[in-house]
C-alpha cells in the first residue's frame, strides 16, 4: 500500500493471475474502512510480472515501481494518472521474487544514495544503496551487501522504516512444505555493511490455509500498524488442473497485530548466520544489538581446529563505525561457543576464513 501526499489517499499495487503461467499488476484505490474500489490493470502480460512493490515519488509526483518479471528486475516510471512514461532493467536472476524500497530523504546531493533496494539472493537477503532513483536514466545501484542470513530460500520482501528500526519483511521456505514469513531488522543508523537479526513472525492464521507469505508493512489508512499478506488457498497439485482459476489460488488479508513487531522482546531471541567469505573477512558487518542482554554466538570452521575470532563492541553504530570501541580476541575449538553478557550497543565479529557464526540475541 502507497501514500499519494498530493490526493491524501491510500492505493494498493498488487499482481494478480491471468492464467496459470502469467501474472499481471494491478491498482486499487483503499478507503480508512480498508475497502477496496476501482480495481484497473496497469501492467499488462506478456511478459509475466510475478511480484511488484511501489513508493510515491515525490521528485515527478508520480509512482515508482519494482517489478520482477520471469527473472530480470525492472524500474518503472508511472505519472500521476498511473501511465508508464518509463522503464529500465536493474538486476537478472530474481525468478520470481519480490524487491522492496525506501526512499532516503535526508541531505540530497547527486553525490548521496536516495533509496535503498533489498531483494532475495537464496538463502541471504542482500541490499543496495541507490543515487539518482529520482531519474531513470541516472539511476546507479551501489554494491551489493549482506542484510540478512536465514533458511533456503527466500522469496518475496518488503521494505520498511519506523523512528528507530529499518529493515524488511521476508516470505521464505521453511521444511520443503510451507511458506512462512519472517522479520529481519537492524537500528535507526542506516549505512553501509550494517546487518538484520531476524525472527519468524507470530501471525495466527487458519489451518484452510497452506501457506502464508509476500509480507507488507503500513499504518494505512487509518494509521493503525497493519501487515498485509498473501494467504495461499492451494499449490499447483500434482495432477492435471482444468480450471486454473483453482491453482496457486491467493488471497490478501490484513493483519492487525495486538504488540509491537518492531519491539526485540516480541520474539525473546533474534538471529543470524555469519558466513566469511573473503570480502566478509575484509569487512565485517556490524550489528545494532536492539537492546539485548545477552548474545550466544555458535562458532565452526570447516578445517581450522582453532580459528581465531576478534569481538568488538561499541555504544553505537555512529560510535563503532567511528572506532571508538572495545575488542577481544579468542581462539577457539573446531566447534565451539561464546555467551556476552549484558553486551553494549553493537557488536561486530571477525573471524577467518571459511568461518561460520551464528549470533542469537536475547532480549
Amino acid at each position: 500500500m502507497v501514500y499519494d501526499p498530493e490526493a491524501g489517499g491510500w492505493l494498493l499495487f498488487f499482481t494478480g493471475w491471468r492464467n496459470a503461467n502469467s501474472r499481471e499488476v494491478y491498482l486499487a484505490e483503499v478507503d480508512k474502512n480498508m475497502m477496496v474500489s476501482g480495481i484497473r490493470r496497469i501492467l499488462a502480460s506478456p511478459p509475466t510480472r510475478d511480484a511488484v512493490n511501489v513508493m510515491y515519488d515525490p521528485w515527478n509526483d508520480g509512482f515508482i515501481a519494482l517489478t520482477t518479471e520471469g527473472g530480470p528486475l525492472c524500474i518503472r516510471f508511472f505519472d500521476k494518472g498511473l501511465k508508464e512514461h518509463g522503464s529500465r532493467k536493474l538486476l537478472d536472476g530474481m525468478q520470481d521474487s519480490g524487491a522492496g524500497i525506501l526512499s532516503l530523504m535526508g541531505k540530497y546531493s547527486e553525490e548521496n544514495p536516495n533509496a535503498a533496494l533489498f531483494y532475495p539472493r537464496g538463502d541471504r537477503v542482500v541490499w543496495r544503496l541507490v543515487k539518482r532513483i529520482d531519474d531513470l536514466n541516472a539511476v546507479k545501484l551501489g554494491d551489493e551487501m549482506v542484510f540478512s542470513n536465514w533458511e533456503d530460500s527466500n522469496d518475496v520482501i518488503d521494505a520498511f522504516r519506523t523512528n528507530d528500526k529499518f529493515g524488511v519483511l521476508v516470505e521464505y521456505f521453511t521444511d520443503r512444505q510451507n511458506w512462512r514469513s519472517r522479520i529481519s531488522m537492524c537500528g535507526n543508523y542506516l549505512a553501509s555493511n550494517v546487518r538484520g537479526l531476524s525472527a519468524s513472525l507470530p501471525v495466527p492464521f487458519s489451518d484452510g490455509h497452506s501457506n502464508f507469505g509476500h509480507p507488507s508493512f503500513t499504518t494505512g489508512p487509518d494509521g493503525k500498524p497493519k501487515v498485509l499478506f498473501s494467504f495461499f488457498m492451494s499449490h499447483a497439485p500434482p495432477f492435471p488442473v482444468a480450471n486454473y482459476s483453482r491453482q496457486w489460488r491467493h488471497e490478501i488479508w490484513v493483519w492487525e497485530p495486538g504488540f509491537n513487531i518492531f519491539d526485540a522482546k516480541t520474539y525473546g531471541r533474534l538471529f543470524d548466520k555469519l558466513v566469511f567469505d573473503e570480502k566478509t573477512v575484509k569487512n565485517p558487518p556490524l550489528y545494532d544489538l536492539l537492546g539485548a542482554r545477552r548474545v550466544i554466538l555458535r562458532i565452526s570452521h570447516p578445517s581450522k581446529k582453532t580459528p581465531t575470532v576478534r569481538i568488538q563492541q561499541a555504544v553505537s553504530s555512529k560510535e563503532h563505525m567511528e572506532g571508538s570501541c572495545v575488542e577481544e580476541v579468542f581462539r577457539g575449538m573446531k566447534q565451539t561457543w561464546r555467551s556476552l553478557e549484558n553486551p553494549l550497543g553493537t557488536l561486530r565479529i571477525a573471524a577467518d576464513k571459511g568461518s561460520v557464526v551464528w549470533l542469537v540475541a536475547e532480549y
